[in-house]
């Protein structure tokens, strides 16, 4: 085992250990230069109190908005595993961790996101971009940051794919690795072990929190994953089919499928399905919680024979109806997921991952160039002569051969038995208009953990909830409820048994407004009487129950 020496100076108390009043500048300096095991030490640096990083990388990205202002703190760089893999290209882990002079005696490790490659500030990204709550370093947490063992140009480069180890660091090896290098480095500054460990993580954080769970059950007390990535393989073969339907659309009807829908379109297709769904829960305010009972049938906007205004031409509808169902097999059930019609749909933020949009340097593509790279790159081999355009033959295909990689990418698995043994929470949360994973497969996925776990004797709410956002994209945004503090949640149950029934969300989006985003399947209920503007006037029912 490469982190034999390391796990063994874990495993053996030192004085330092047993010494936890040591002096924060002193138990940070000492870091500086060491090399333990597969770990060297990079770079020690005390750093004031004052602004969090500004920039792609920092907690506002390219937002002018003020920093937030982070605690006094022991920045540690750090490498785990230095090698020369395939290609004589060097690989390594390397990770950032922070620890507060303030510690609340937490440990958070930090999901990244796309394909890793980098290290983001270890500061706790959230995984909500809309939260208006504190970023949990300035909260007290120790964090940590990696990029999952490859060094790339970009959130998208895949060609660390060619070195086996790397691989399966980024499928999730790293994770157990980085945990135990993190907690033996704040024991090595605060002279003790942290009292809880968190992992938090969206988008491929998510995966990453639920690979946690699932591969390395006893290393995390509570895990939360934002609009997991979980089902990576499925993910990838479902967002090229619905990218190729939108294509061949646009194609036929001579134009990009970054132009496909207009604002026109995307106001016509909002209004009809508010219309038809938003008063399921018996509030009309612009959101949709009870997706249950909302059926809505994007066919009775296509055009008829000479109508051009109020409607939509049929091709753009084959379109919809096509991606939305997803790939399917002979029986004509999905085999990779489908979609949801929720508020955000077709919006901008739901369109830059869908369609792709249109800027003054041409179509933006953010999703099916990653996703065409991911498949050819990633989850199978260069020299795989691949069928990416978008049928249900050539799906299956695609599936079929992303399975070897899949194997160990995928966090499908339902057994959690020794998580859930020693007390581990897991914390699921999603936004029903996520462009990129499909929310019906994190529900389906959640069924099927609730039914394994009762065919075992148990009850799979005792450990793990699903919440879903209604409006909202992929890690926040859309026209949704965005702003929510699940992490604070996720430590109530931990520490305290208080099980979460619903967190209070609100947002920009809808000012002044707040509801219960409660765990699924039961959606937040308008009780009749009450101001629409608070969370107290909706109750968590049972869904499906319209006019009920």
């Amino acid at each position: 085992m490469i982190l034999l020496a390391l796990a063994a100076s874990l495993a053996a108390p030192t004085a330092i250990a047993s010494s936890p009043d040591t002096d924060f500048t002193t138990g940070c300096a000492r870091l500086q230069g060491l090399s333990e095991g597969s770990m060297v030490v990079t770079g020690v640096h005390d750093v004031a109190e004052g602004p969090a990083p500004r920039g792609p990388s920092g907690p506002n990205g390219e937002s002018t908005e003020p920093l937030p202002t982070m605690p006094r703190h022991c920045q540690i760089t750090a490498r785990l595993e230095q090698r020369t893999g395939a290609g004589g290209e060097p690989y390594y882990i390397g990770m950032e961790l922070r620890v507060p002079a303030a510690w609340n005696g937490r440990f958070l490790y930090q999901g990244d996101g796309g394909m890793d490659g980098m290290i983001v500030p270890a500061l706790g990204s959230p995984i909500n971009t809309g939260t208006t709550s504190p970023l949990p370093l300035a909260q007290g947490y120790a964090v940590v940051s990696t990029d999952s063992g490859h060094q790339g140009k970009n959130f998208d480069d895949v060609s660390f794919a060619l070195d086996q180890q790397s691989k399966l660091d980024y499928g999730y090896a790293a994770i157990g690795k980085v945990s135990e290098a993190a907690k033996h480095l704040i024991v090595k500054i605060k002279g003790r072990a942290p009292d809880h460990s968190y992992f938090m993580g969206c988008s491929n954080g998510g995966r990453e929190a639920m690979q946690a769970a699932q591969l390395f059950p006893g290393d995390f007390d509570g895990v939360l994953a934002g609009d997991p990535a979980f089902h990576l393989s499925a993910a990838a073969v479902l967002t090229n089919y619905s990218g190729w339907a939108y294509t061949d659309a646009a194609t036929k009807l001579g134009t990009h499928s970054s132009l496909l829908f207009s604002p026109a379109d995307a106001g016509l297709i909002q209004s009809a399905l508010l219309k038809a769904c938003d008063g399921l829960d018996g509030a009309v305010d612009g959101m949709i919680f009870d997706h249950a009972a909302c059926h809505f049938d994007i066919a009775t906007l296509a055009c008829a024979k000479g109508q051009t205004a109020g409607c939509l031409d049929p091709l753009k509808v084959q379109a919809i109806i096509r991606a939305y169902r997803g790939p399917v097999n002979a029986a004509d059930q999905p085999i990779a997921g489908s979609w949801t019609f929720d508020t955000a749909n077709f919006t901008p933020d739901w369109l830059i991952w869908q369609t792709g949009i249109p800027t003054p340097k041409g179509p933006l593509m953010v999703l099916q160039d990653l996703v065409r790279q991911s498949l050819t790159q990633y989850f199978t081999y260069p020299q795989y002569k691949l069928p990416l355009k978008g049928g249900d033959a050539e799906a299956a295909t695609l599936l079929a051969a992303s399975a070897q990689t899949a194997g160990f990418t995928d966090a499908t698995s339902t057994q959690y038995s020794s998580f859930a043994g020693h007390g581990g929470k897991l914390m699921l949360v999603t936004g029903w208009s996520d462009p990129v994973f499909s929310a019906t497969d994190l529900t389906a996925y959640y069924d099927r953990l609730t039914s394994d776990t009762k065919a075992q004797g148990g009850d799979a709410s005792n450990f793990a909830r699903l919440f879903m956002v209604p409006g909202m994209t992929h890690c926040g945004g859309g026209v949704a409820l965005d702003d929510f503090d699940a992490l604070t949640s996720l430590v109530r149950w931990v520490e305290k048994g208080d099980a979460p029934n619903a967190f209070v969300a609100k947002g920009k989006a809808f000012p002044g407004v707040e509801r219960p985003i409660c765990a699924y399947p039961t959606v937040a209920r308008y009780d009749g009487k009450g101001p629409l503007t608070s969370a107290a006037s909706f109750a968590c029912a049972a869904p499906g129950q319209a006019g009920a």
